[in-house]
């Protein structure tokens, strides 16, 4: 079988935390994704009572606004993921109160919808506007278990009570620290950034669509992302990435579990964080940081993706440090045709 009229679409979408501890990016080929998220929590001391989260996001499509749910889950950003509850989470709602909200306002809690890790906010439907939308929310109990990833899940929707298809999706992450005294402050950062193409210093991201064209047995197809983190943290970050290979329906392009040669002929789908030869494609890291890139994606014109994998870290405060994600695609001569796609989510760590 010749040039197989196989395409594939590897949708990539931009999410930045503020403080305190965690930055992913996040990819759905299916829903709009909100932009500018951020959560700002008022502590991160684990099981904590009445806190406040500050959860701020843009919306990129104009559309009929009713509903909007939170839910808070430490397994996965993903809505389409079971979601697992937050050890010690509680958001009290019927004590939960909207303390302050801007852009699209006029929201109040469901309690009908809501429970102790999903909060729906609903008004009366109407148009939303591209403005920032910020909500802040109180009487929150923090999560018990230190260094605890929490996602929260965001999800709009035209109905009053997030009922029927979705409008648009993201989600926002933080983490518990353990309890520390200062006799100074000097405020925590961390930034991180990922697109088609990133400036060093995340002062500018472009392009948030990776496409790999059509696939030809004969030939490696490719496609790079790039990503930036920097970080005041004494001990650094960690760099993780999350998702599933490329997928038709029920045809899986497989993954390269270990470290792999590009091989044209045969099914595959990795990436690494090098310049290389064969194929072609990709750079070296860059910036004045001491990021480096994991030992499993560092080996030029060797591949791999496996989910959860850390990918690049700092053992120390470090400067902006940016890597070149270069991705192949192989298929083999009986690879069943259609459109493959992929998920992927990007997340940094830090444990102020």
């Amino acid at each position: 079988m010749k040039n197989l009229n196989i395409k594939t679409t590897l949708i990539l979408a931009l999410s930045l935390l503020i403080a305190p501890v965690l930055f992913f990016f996040n990819a759905s080929a299916y829903n709009t994704q909100i932009d500018d998220r951020n959560i700002i929590i008022s502590n991160a001391i684990p099981d904590s009572t009445n806190n406040s989260y500050r959860i701020s996001f843009r919306h990129i499509t104009p559309s009929i606004l009713g509903s909007m749910e939170y839910d808070f889950c430490s397994n996965s950003p993903l809505i389409d993921d079971p979601c697992t509850i937050p050890t010690g989470l509680d958001l009290n709602i019927a004590a939960t109160t909207i303390a302050s909200q801007s852009g699209n306002t006029g929201f109040s809690v469901d309690l009908a919808n809501s429970d102790s890790n999903t909060l729906l906010m609903t008004r009366a439907p109407s148009p939303n506007n591209l403005a920032l939308s910020t909500y802040e929310l109180q009487n929150i109990t923090n999560p018990s278990l230190v260094n605890q990833t929490v996602y929260v899940r965001i999800t709009t929707f035209a109905s009053t009570d997030g009922s029927g298809l979705n409008n648009e999706t993201g989600a926002v992450a933080f983490s518990m620290t353990p309890v520390f005294n200062v006799g100074a402050y000097v405020p925590p950062y961390m930034t991180f950034c990922v697109a088609q193409t990133v400036s060093v210093d995340c002062s500018s991201v472009n392009g948030f669509l990776l496409d790999f064209g059509e696939f030809n047995e004969n030939t490696a197809s490719t496609a790079t992302l790039q990503f930036s983190t920097a970080t005041n943290d004494l001990t650094g970050y960690n760099a993780f990435i999350n998702g599933q290979t490329m997928t038709s329906g029920n045809n899986i392009i497989p993954a390269l579990t270990t470290q792999t040669s590009s091989a044209p002929g045969n099914s595959q789908f990795g990436f690494n964080l090098i310049a290389n030869s064969n194929p072609n494609v990709g750079a070296g890291r860059d910036g004045a940081g001491s990021g480096v890139a994991d030992p499993n994606y560092a080996v030029a014109n060797r591949f791999r993706f496996a989910n959860g994998d850390r990918i690049a870290s700092s053992p120390i405060t470090t400067e902006f440090t940016r890597f070149t994600a270069s991705y192949i695609v192989n298929i083999a001569a009986n690879q069943a045709p259609g459109i493959y796609a992929s998920t992927l989510s990007f997340t940094a760590v830090a444990s102020f």
